[in-house]
């Protein structure tokens, strides 16, 4: 998926950015820019994306060099779903990151609701609240000031937000319309309590429909349930037989909370297949 490079010049050694990449990583002026463009090119654990900066061997660069293009996220007006003076909700497309990656920072919906944000003159730096998985379709919540992005975080982290995804599957021999699992889900050595309620919806088209209520929020929590204890989810190229260019059979379409700010109880809905 993608390469990696440590770069550091020899003593007393100075070149800008841009010729020290070129160089030593043998890339032509353009290839080299949009490495620094799209945040590629790391000192720190901070991005650097200045390629006239002068480098010097204090400077210990990492660059996360992509195995396929990146293009620049531009956010669909449409795709919001609610916004007003306090916060933005926004559904993600399948195979659009959330958050910025190593290798770039301009690919993701946070880099559009921040261009969305600075077009609108809202003077924030976007934070995601939640997240959903790269090829996750679904609602996603952004703050507009400091003061709602900690409620906000403060309301997942109580549970106080209730979510419901639309689960796709084949068909496949069903027992029985609901299910009510828990275990626990290791996720980089670590052991967490995972719960879900799923609910057997509708059959079309050969494809079975199920209503998903994760109370907890771990890690491929909705995918991993799925291929654990009935069938993986379509396009789930990680939990099944598919490949990466398949669609994922998984929607975030329902969020249910209390307003941060007014306490108004809220209800947001993004109906595609869930009609």
């Amino acid at each position: 998926m993608m390469k990696r490079y440590y770069i550091q010049l020899k003593k007393n050694q100075k070149m800008s950015l841009l010729e020290t990449i070129c160089t030593h990583l043998k890339l032509d002026e353009n290839a080299s820019k949009k490495l620094i463009i799209q945040g590629s090119v790391w000192h720190n654990n901070k991005r650097i994306k200045d390629h006239n900066l002068i480098i010097d061997d204090t400077f210990l660069l990492q660059i996360f060099q992509p195995e396929f293009p990146i293009k620049e996220y531009s956010m669909n007006k449409q795709n919001i779903k609610y916004e007003d003076e306090h916060l933005i909700i926004i559904n993600k497309e399948a195979g659009v990151n959330t958050c910025p990656s190593p290798f770039s920072d301009t690919d993701c919906l946070s880099y559009g609701v921040q261009k969305y944000f600075d077009e609108k003159k809202i003077d924030y730096q976007v934070f995601t609240i939640n997240r959903l998985d790269k090829p996750t379709k679904g609602l996603v919540f952004f703050a507009k000031n400091k003061k709602v992005e900690t409620l906000l975080h403060q309301m997942f982290k109580e549970r106080d937000v209730k979510k419901l995804y639309l689960a796709i599957t084949p068909k496949f021999d069903l027992k029985q319309e609901t299910f009510f699992i828990r275990d626990f889900l290791e996720w980089k050595g670590k052991s967490q309590d995972a719960i879900s309620y799923i609910k057997f919806t509708k059959e079309k088209n050969d494809l079975f429909y199920f209503t998903v209520y994760p109370k907890t929020g771990r890690t491929h929590q909705i995918r991993k349930h799925f291929q654990k204890y009935l069938i993986p989810l379509i396009g789930d190229a990680t939990y099944g037989n598919y490949s990466n260019k398949d669609e994922l059979g998984l929607t975030c379409f329902y969020y249910r909370f209390k307003h941060p700010v007014t306490n108004k109880k809220m209800e947001i809905k993004f109906l595609d297949e869930c009609k």
